[in-house]
């Protein structure tokens, strides 16, 4: 009987068990969770981050890059001239 006392079901969320007076089924993700793991009112379709957001006023740039050439930082001056070769100090083993 579905309905009885002593019923439980599993929780669609975390996968634990709970009594099944206690069930709760989503409206957006139609899961069937416990209390304290729902999300309320959730919904997939009208949640805000699934939504693009509305811009006005874009302009559109032609060939947008700068004029000149930017300063760069770190090693873009680096040739490979510039090294100093450091052997190794590990001994190499080869099979007799």
């Amino acid at each position: 009987m579905a309905g009885n006392i002593k019923s439980w079901f599993i929780s669609d969320r975390s996968g634990f068990r709970f009594k099944y007076k206690d069930r709760i089924k989503e409206e957006g993700t139609q899961y069937v969770v416990g209390p304290g793991e729902s999300d309320g009112r959730f919904d997939l379709v009208n949640h805000p981050q699934n939504k693009s957001p509305h811009i006005t006023g874009s302009i559109v740039l032609k060939d947008a890059r700068p004029d000149t050439v930017l300063a760069t930082t770190g090693d873009a001056g680096w040739v490979p001239s510039m090294t100093t070769f450091v052997p190794s100090s590990i001994t190499q083993f080869t099979s007799s």
